[in-house]
């Protein structure tokens, strides 16, 4: 049990790095958003998968109360949903 005991009294800092990487993961959608904004590009399914993704773990994670899921993925749902909505500017 070494390991899974390791992850267990470690939880707190692995879900913070894990949280870092997520929002590190989803602001890279600004380059997108940009890159839609003028024009250079139309990418519009990641974003939206991304935005749907962050939706489905945040009411996974609501109910649990778990902010290491809730506020990375809120931050996915919304850079997602203006990132797909600059492809129509």
């Amino acid at each position: 049990m070494g390991f899974g005991n390791f992850l267990v009294r470690n939880e707190k800092i692995m879900g913070t790095i894990a949280s870092m990487f997520a929002i590190v993961m989803f602001v890279s959608l600004i380059e997108i958003l940009l890159s839609n904004y003028n024009g250079e590009s139309r990418i519009i399914v990641q974003p939206l998968a991304t935005a749907v993704n962050g939706l489905f773990w945040i009411f996974y994670a609501y109910p649990k109360k778990n902010l290491f899921i809730i506020i990375p993925n809120s931050l996915a749902l919304i850079l997602g949903i203006a990132t797909a909505a600059t492809v129509f500017i």
